[in-house]
């Protein structure tokens, strides 16, 4: 019973981290000469017209259908939207009722993207919390409020050394998103923080493969393939580090096969965005598929 309790607890949190990483960057890292983002070149924002996409995913746990997940995207030269839903599903999502949505607004100068807001909620069984990020025009944290309950938290007293030179999740998405479509490599690492940690997600370029369209996958062609790795940096405490992200990933560190993610573009002219993921694990593999888009 212990071990069926477990792999589901599992299941769940490696779809979830599925379904937050088609939403999550990373940070910039201490690779030696690397530049903040918004000095590099090949991280260059450049829509040259308005671009509405919605794309729907199906995440499978140990081969059950254990949550649907979402990724929103309103694009145009001057600014973006962007959001992720995701929920579980199936008996899974009866055992263990979750959801949760994040969304992000800014703007592009010169290229360069300026979060304003971003936003993220989520709501286990009857407890719900939601945690806000505002800016300043230049993009530089300002204060985070959280909702926890019953009860409000204001942060004006951002750490610097957490904040500085690093983007919320969803800014950072885009900035991976952009990176593959400027340079078709899937190489480098990208800065986060989340109001309260700091970490690093390292890409690697795995070369590239060609997706088959599936009674599970809708997408068909050919996609770079990508190997990742999270490091925390700042703001984790010990039971960080044996749950949720950092749980999953041991487990694949154990079978020596790193969490991988495919991106692709869906049209010549549009941006590239996340087709497939795939986690190992030791009871099962956890993968998500795109399934539709509008």
């Amino acid at each position: 019973m212990q071990n069926a309790k477990r792999f589901i607890r599992l299941m769940t949190g490696a779809a979830f981290v599925a379904a937050a990483l088609f939403a999550q960057g990373a940070e910039a890292g201490s690779k030696a000469g690397y530049k903040p983002y918004y000095e590099n070149a090949a991280l260059r924002y450049d829509v040259t017209e308005p671009r509405k996409m919605d794309l729907q995913y199906d995440v499978y746990a140990g081969g059950f259908h254990a949550l649907d997940a979402s990724l929103e995207l309103d694009l145009d030269k001057k600014a973006y939207d962007v959001g992720v839903d995701a929920r579980t599903k199936g008996f899974i999502g009866k055992m263990f009722p979750w959801q949760a949505s994040y969304s992000t607004s800014g703007r592009s100068e010169k290229g360069v993207l300026i979060p304003t807001t971003s936003t993220a909620r989520s709501a286990w069984r009857s407890k719900v919390s939601t945690t806000e990020m505002s800016y300043d025009p230049k993009g530089r944290l300002i204060k985070t409020t959280t909702q926890d309950g019953q009860k409000t938290t204001v942060n004006r007293d951002i750490d610097k050394s957490m904040a500085n030179n690093a983007v919320d999740i969803l800014t950072s998405t885009l900035l991976i998103m952009q990176n593959a479509r400027n340079t078709q490599k899937c190489e480098g690492s990208f800065p986060v923080f989340d109001g309260k940690r700091r970490f690093n997600i390292t890409l690697h370029d795995d070369g590239k493969d060609v997706i088959r369209k599936s009674e599970y996958s809708s997408f068909s062609g050919e996609a770079l393939r990508c190997t990742m790795k999270m490091e925390p940096v700042a703001g984790f405490k010990d039971k960080d580090l044996k749950r949720g992200w950092m749980a999953v990933q041991a487990h694949t560190e154990e079978r020596k096969k790193d969490p991988t993610i495919w991106l692709a573009r869906l049209d010549s002219k549009g941006p590239v965005v996340p087709v497939r993921m795939e986690i190992a694990s030791e009871y099962g593999t956890v993968v998500a598929h795109l399934t539709g888009t509008n």
